[in-house]
């Protein structure tokens, strides 16, 4: 039986990209709608937080490639507790604090997309 090569190959190539191209709008849409919701960040720029009952602040400076990102919270009886992260051109760091046992913690996530900071207090679940 003789196989149309044109009409295999075709097959092949439609099968393959065509879940490549919906993975990427995928990609996109998700990135897009994250970065919709968030605050971009400028250098040296306070950007003021709250996580439950602790307040605080963050702000980021630019180390040549690396953008070290300090965020300070504090209850008003508290002793203040500082993270510090180096992020790189499409990473995150994701400072969170459970309400409860039971309930979904409260984060703030800092992602780094390119040239730019964003942040966003308790971004939607599975992203």
């Amino acid at each position: 039986m003789p196989v149309d090569v044109t009409r295999t190959l075709r097959f092949c190539k439609d099968f393959i990209t065509k879940p490549a191209v919906l993975a990427a709008v995928v990609l996109v849409a998700t990135v897009a709608s994250w970065a919709a919701r968030a605050k971009e960040l400028g250098p040296l720029e306070a950007q003021s937080l709250q996580l439950g009952e602790m307040n605080g602040v963050a702000y980021y400076t630019v180390q040549g490639p690396i953008y070290r990102v300090v965020a300070t919270l504090a209850s008003e009886s508290g002793t203040p507790v500082r993270f510090e992260s180096s992020l790189l051109p499409g990473q995150k760091l994701v400072v969170s604090m459970p309400d409860s046992a039971r309930a979904k913690a409260q984060t703030i996530e800092f992602f780094r997309q390119g040239n730019r900071l964003l942040v966003e207090a308790n971004p939607m679940e599975g992203e």
